[in-house]
């Protein structure tokens, strides 16, 4: 008998960790990759398939006849029982794949731009009646000025950010406004670091407050939570989205009541039913705000973090409910604290002293250091999580999160003596308790 077919499109990044998961339980991996992702090829795994098609034309192209129908016509061979995005560029052509081959595993196909485009997503949101930043999608900064007049945020801090890019790519912050105009110019019709052409362009508010990760595993409309991570995040030239570290904290912590209720109707509003998702929440004085919904697992290692800190991640559990699993629990428990710090520069040059990094290694809690760097090297300054990523990671985990804590603060104080201006890693004063 043979095995049932999971389709997988883009399996880059975490997305390359479905495929084993599903040959564990019975399953027959299938991956279809678009024709750009240049950056992410190298994480996709070819003899993971068992079957492996092309898409003919990136994640930016109108999805036409001429280019969908071989794919379904080979699908429809292959009798799939699910169709799921491995990352970011896959969720497009995921959606409307699921919608044709398997509408019960489907997301609502009439929401399917508010789960990539994120002028459509705050849109779709805010249409629910659930509060969002105030947003304006443009192409040219000239539709925007009378907007912030009659929004009241002229002199105000303001956030450019592309509608369809993911990762940081291009996120800017404006004090007071200045040079938004310039940065939605620079932006409307440029290329992302992916290879995608990028179209509108989101001008928002700039709020502040404490931001979450929630990961998600949706089933019947059933969105079942498997991990929330805090965020701290720096500024850099205006760069705002500077990733410093992610901590996996409980579910049922003081707040999180309201934070997970207003990501549940957010999933609600933009037509997820079934999948995984990771949704950046702002809390703020004005209460939770998205930033983003991404219908796709998590980059990078968090998926491995988190079966760290609960046991368990969100694609585990889809894998899990595919393969018949009944009960799959709403919530987590969270059974070590893991906290993942990630390293930046200040300044681009090369690098020296790396080895010197080998002394986070003798940290009670540190389990996992990834230096993708040697001395020598030629580094960019640090302007968003995937220049984060091309340095590298400390990954510490422990029962005790006072233990953590101290270590975290030591990762800093280690990092910050390696040759560049500034050391590795921003200020220890930035992450104090």
């Amino acid at each position: 008998m043979s095995r049932p077919v999971v389709v997988i499109v883009e399996p880059y990044s975490s997305g390359n960790m479905y495929a084993p998961a599903l040959r564990r339980a019975g399953f027959s991996p299938c991956g279809v990759t678009l024709r750009s992702a240049a950056p992410l090829a190298a994480s996709f795994r070819a003899e993971d398939f068992d079957h492996h098609l092309e898409y003919g034309a990136d994640d930016a192209a109108p999805i036409t006849p001429e280019l969908l129908d071989p794919v379904l016509d080979r699908l429809r061979e292959l009798a799939p029982v699910a169709i799921l995005p491995g990352e970011q560029h896959g969720v497009r052509l995921a959606d409307r794949l699921a919608a044709e081959l398997t509408p019960d595993r489907a997301n609502r196909p009439e929401l399917a731009a508010a789960r990539w485009h994120k002028g459509e997503m705050y849109a779709a949101v805010a249409a629910a009646g659930l509060p969002v930043v105030e947003t304006l999608c443009v192409r040219d900064p000239r539709e925007a000025a009378d907007w912030l007049r009659d929004r009241g945020l002229e002199g105000r801090d303001l956030v450019v950010k592309p509608a369809n890019a993911s990762g940081t790519d291009g996120v800017t912050r404006h004090p007071g406004g200045a040079g938004w105009r310039e940065a939605v110019t620079g932006l409307a019709g440029s290329v992302s670091r992916h290879g995608i052409r990028l179209t509108d362009v989101v001008l928002q508010e700039y709020v502040t407050g404490v931001e979450y990760a929630v990961d998600t595993f949706s089933h019947d409309g059933v969105h079942t939570v498997t991990d929330i991570v805090r965020y701290r995040k720096h500024s850099a030239d205006g760069r705002m989205a500077i990733y410093e570290s992610m901590e996996f904290v409980p579910h049922d912590a003081p707040g999180h009541d309201q934070l997970l209720r207003y990501t549940r109707q957010v999933l609600d509003a933009l037509g997820v039913r079934f999948g995984v998702a990771h949704t950046e929440v702002m809390v703020t004085d004005r209460g939770p705000l998205l930033m983003e919904v991404n219908a796709r697992p998590p980059g990078g290692a968090q998926p491995w973090a988190c079966q760290l800190a609960t046991g368990d991640n969100l694609i585990e559990r889809a894998v899990r409910h595919l393969a018949g699993d009944g009960a799959v629990r709403l919530d987590y428990s969270l059974e070590m604290t893991v906290l993942v710090v990630f390293f930046s520069v200040r300044s681009a040059g090369p690098i020296s002293g790396i080895d010197g990094l080998n002394a986070i290694t003798e940290l009670p809690s540190c389990c996992h250091l990834k230096v993708n760097v040697k001395d020598g090297d030629e580094v960019p300054e640090t302007l968003d999580l995937m220049d984060a990523h091309k340095l590298g990671v400390a990954v510490l985990a422990d029962p005790d999160p006072a233990r953590v804590a101290a270590d975290h603060l030591a990762v800093r104080r280690i990092a910050s003596r390696i040759g560049r201006p500034g050391g590795l890693t921003v200020d220890t004063a930035a992450v104090a308790p």
